[in-house]
Order: C-alpha cells, then structure tokens, then sequence
C-alpha cells in the first residue's frame, strides 16, 4: 500500500506529515488544506529529514512549524521530487559509500605522493575509506534524522550494511598491509 508525505497549511502554521490515506487525512485537518503531497516509498525517513531540515521553526514536541514563503516553496520542491534532498534511509548508505570513495581517493593520493609504494598507498586509502562507514555503523546516518524523529531499528539495515562494508574494507586493508611487506613501529 502506498503512503504519502504532505504539507498543510493551517491559519499561518505548516504542518508536515505522512499517511496512507490522503483524502482522509484531508477531511481530519479541515479547516486546514494540503498544499503539496508525493507518493513516497519511505515516508518516514523523507518526512524526518524535512522535520530535520525546518527543525529551527518547528514548534516544540509537534510537526507544525512557522514557516515564511521561502521555505514553504522549498518545502514544496523537495516534497514534488525537484531538489536532490535524498527521501529515504538507502539514500544514507549511497552518501556512506561516497564518502568512503572520496577518503580513499584523497588518501591513496596523499599516500602515493609520500611514498611511493602502490600496495602500502591502497592499504592506507582503504583503512581511510572505512571511516563513513564506520560512522555509519555508530550514528546510523550521517545527521540527516533526528532519533526523535525515527524509531530505534529503522536505521538497522544501513548500520548492517556499513557494517559489512567497513569489515570488508578493514579485512582488505590488512590484507594488503601484510602483502606490502612494509612495517611500522606503531604495529610491532
């Protein structure tokens, strides 16, 4: 069944949300009217990175927020899909993963330069590589959510699959360190 995540307005007060019955949800807010709706896949992780995003003006311990006319026109685009605003939790993992190619690319560089020595310069970039995912693993995103806004295990599968990734960037790493030949006296 699908859901969707909406913006309504009521008086000079937005509220963010999400259902699985639009018109009733509709009917409930009256005299209030919805403004903006998609049809989202993970609507609770697209609604808390908006919470997350607006979270200066919301008031407290409810999903209205103030918002100004600015805002409200952002809001809409990324609720109608025209921002790059990443609207689920699998979205965390590709951002991870990014990450992880970026230390590594700039570590292998930096590594490459100081010495020379391919083999030692991959394992470094990889041991570098695993810290997003590693983050990943202990924050469970990377500050797009609020844990308020989430439940406790819905970030389970991203912290699993950094998990994994990290282990395996770290095993590899090792692997390579032993294979260079290259010792340090941290490690002896």
């Amino acid at each position: 069944m699908s859901e969707f995540i909406y913006l309504m307005k009521n008086g000079d007060l937005y509220k963010l949300g999400c259902t699985r019955n639009l018109e009733s949800e509709a009917i409930k807010l009256k005299p209030g009217k919805i403004i903006s709706s998609c049809e989202a896949i993970e609507p609770k992780a697209f609604e808390a990175r908006l919470l997350r995003l607006y979270k200066r003006k919301r008031i407290p311990d409810t999903n209205y927020f103030r918002l100004s006319e600015k805002e409200v026109d952002s809001c809409m685009k990324h609720i109608n899909g025209k921002s790059r605003l990443p609207k689920g939790l699998s979205d965390e993992f590709q951002i991870g993963l990014n990450g992880s190619l970026i230390f590594a690319l700039i570590a292998l560089f930096i590594s490459f330069i100081i010495n020379r020595m391919l083999i030692f310069s991959l394992f470094i970039s990889l041991t570098f590589a695993s810290i997003p995912m590693w983050s990943l693993v202990l924050l469970g995103s990377f500050g797009g959510y609020d844990i308020d806004d989430l439940t406790l295990f819905s970030t389970f599968s991203n912290r699993l699959k950094g998990f994994m990734v990290s282990i395996s960037m770290v095993s590899v790493a090792y692997v390579l360190y032993n294979f260079s030949g290259f010792s340090l006296d941290i490690f002896k």
